[in-house]
C-alpha cells in the first residue's frame, strides 16, 4: 500500500520527487515511458491543482483534439524539471499562437502561460 492510499500526500509527494530524480536510471523504451507517466501522475495528484487543470478539463470535455494533441505529451510526462516546464510552456504557446480556441479560452491560456513562466523565471 502506497503513501497516497494511506492518506499521507506529503510523504507520497516526497516519494514521487525522489523517483523523478532517478528516472534516468531506467533503460530507454516503453517501460521508461510508462514509468515516467506514472511518476508524473503521482506528482500531479499529490500537489495542488496546477493552473492547467481547469483548461484541460474543458478541452477534454469538448474533444479539442488538436490542442490536446500538442499539450498532453509534455503535460503527462512532466516530472517538474526546468527543461520539462519549458517544453510544456512551448506547447502552450504553440496552441495559443495557432488560435484554435475561443477568445475566452485564448485569454485563459495566456494567463496560464504567464503563470507558468513566473514559476520558471
Amino acid at each position: 500500500m502506497g503513501f497516497r492510499a494511506l492518506g499521507d500526500p506529503t510523504a507520497a509527494h516526497r516519494h514521487f520527487v525522489r523517483a523523478a530524480a532517478h528516472i534516468g536510471d531506467v533503460p530507454a523504451g516503453a517501460y521508461a515511458d510508462w514509468t515516467r507517466f506514472g511518476i508524473a501522475d503521482g506528482l500531479r495528484t499529490t500537489r495542488r491543482n496546477g493552473p492547467l487543470a481547469a483548461p484541460l478539463e474543458r478541452l477534454c470535455a469538448r474533444g479539442e483534439l488538436r490542442a490536446l494533441g500538442v499539450i498532453l505529451p509534455p503535460y503527462l510526462g512532466d516530472l517538474g524539471t526546468e527543461e520539462e516546464r519549458e517544453r510544456l510552456i512551448t506547447a502552450l504557446r504553440m496552441v495559443h499562437a495557432a488560435r484554435w480556441l475561443a477568445d475566452d479560452e485564448q485569454q485563459a491560456l495566456g494567463a496560464v502561460i504567464s503563470e507558468l513562466m513566473g514559476v520558471s523565471g
